[in-house]
């Protein structure tokens, strides 16, 4: 299991969580991080996250 968090981009709660997607696959996970991710967002772009032993490890490269 894999999921995005997406962060808020305008407004006072800018940078905070908006939501978290979730995907069956790393590959259904990538092809929607590609829609997401805007160079110019720098901090802002979605991360990503692998479940692991019971728990979330963030992906690096993300």
């Amino acid at each position: 299991m894999y999921k995005l968090r997406i962060y808020k981009l305008s407004g006072v709660d800018k940078g905070n969580l908006d939501h978290e997607e979730f995907f069956n696959t790393k590959d259904q996970m990538d092809k929607r991080y590609d829609e997401l991710f805007k160079k110019d967002l720098y901090g802002l772009n979605p991360t990503a996250w692998e479940q692991k032993n019971g728990g979330w490890k963030r992906l690096e490269g993300y």
